[in-house]
């Protein structure tokens, strides 16, 4: 019930009230002048006397009314509210389970191949009259390339769910930018060689200095250079710019691949998606890189955003607050 109306139907019933009492008042009065003997007025007094106790029962029984209503209408309101977030959880759970099933779909699907890849391998190797002493070596880098993408699947199953599973401390550092290049550049120089590409850094200032986590950052830079690796075209270029500016720092990579259409644009950071674009020298994806890249910007408090056109390359930017 509308406060308006309570308010409309608590004045009625206290107007009532005052009527019916006063009509008792008068009724006493009268029976009074009458001047009656106490053997004939008793009874009339005792009516009055009764009648007044119902009218103050009455009154108190609306009251409590009043209350109990107040109170189921509470009760409704938070059993409403209980049932909505039961529907939430109930709504994550389902998420979270397909989410599950997806990654053993993932892990049968992307590690069957590199396995299935390993043991044909080293089977021809245990065999001397399949292949020879330089097949042996090619298909030993081979096999060391299939193991390194299951390991990459592996970690980056693992990271992804410690970064998601509660709070994370990420304590920030000085470090200087060509430090930071250096890192990059060990980790994937080789990954560019083989596709016979060219990683072109580009720091400004030269000396710069940034306050950031290591560990995350790195991540988070590794992870979208090899993307570019494994996407963009064999003995094209990836650019990779570190800026130390306006007390953040601002990281960007740049390929000459084919680039990402609109549609993939939009699901860019969501774990295990599946874009049209196939990685041009065989690599596996997992679908988590760019997931992590995403998660760890947020924890860093940066952000992530992707500019790109179909035929016409693809730079990935990230912008970090320099504690």
């Amino acid at each position: 019930m509308a406060k308006a109306d309570r308010a409309s139907r608590d004045q009625a019933v206290e107007s009532l009230y005052a009527k019916e009492t006063a009509a008792l008042r008068l009724a006493e009065n009268a029976l009074t002048r009458q001047q009656l003997s106490d053997v004939v007025y008793e009874p009339f007094r005792e009516v009055i006397k009764n009648y007044r106790r119902l009218l103050r029962q009455t009154m108190k029984v609306t009251a409590v009314s009043d209350s109990t209503q107040l109170q189921l209408r509470r009760t409704s309101r938070e059993l409403t509210e209980a049932l909505a977030k039961v529907e939430t959880l109930n709504t994550e759970l389902r998420s979270l389970q397909q989410e599950k099933d997806e990654i053993f779909a993932m892990a049968i699907h992307d590690l069957k191949s590199p396995l299935s890849g390993i043991c044909g391998l080293a089977q021809i190797i245990s065999d001397p009259t399949l292949s020879t002493p330089d097949e042996h070596r090619e298909m030993g880098a081979d096999i060391h390339q299939l193991g390194g993408d299951m390991l990459t699947m592996v970690a980056d199953l693992v990271d992804l769910y410690r970064f998601e599973s509660g709070p994370l401390v990420f304590p920030a550092s000085e470090h200087t930018l060509t430090g930071f290049r250096d890192q990059i550049a060990g980790t994937l120089s080789g990954s560019a060689r083989r596709k016979r590409m060219s990683l072109v850094f580009k720091i400004e200032p030269s000396d710069g200095i940034v306050t950031v986590n290591p560990e995350a950052f790195v991540r988070i830079a590794n992870n979208l250079v090899s993307n570019a690796l494994k996407y963009a075209s064999q003995g094209s270029v990836v650019t990779v710019s570190l800026q130390a500016r306006s007390g953040e720092l601002h990281f960007s990579v740049t390929d000459q691949g084919p680039g990402i259409s609109a549609v993939d644009q939009k699901k860019l950071f969501r774990k295990f998606a599946r874009l049209s674009a196939r990685p041009t020298g065989g690599e596996t994806a997992s679908g988590l890189g760019l997931a992590i890249v995403k998660r760890l910007t947020d924890l860093l408090k940066g952000r992530v955003w992707c500019e790109s056109e179909l035929g016409h390359g693809t730079t990935f930017h990230v912008v970090l607050p320099c504690a």
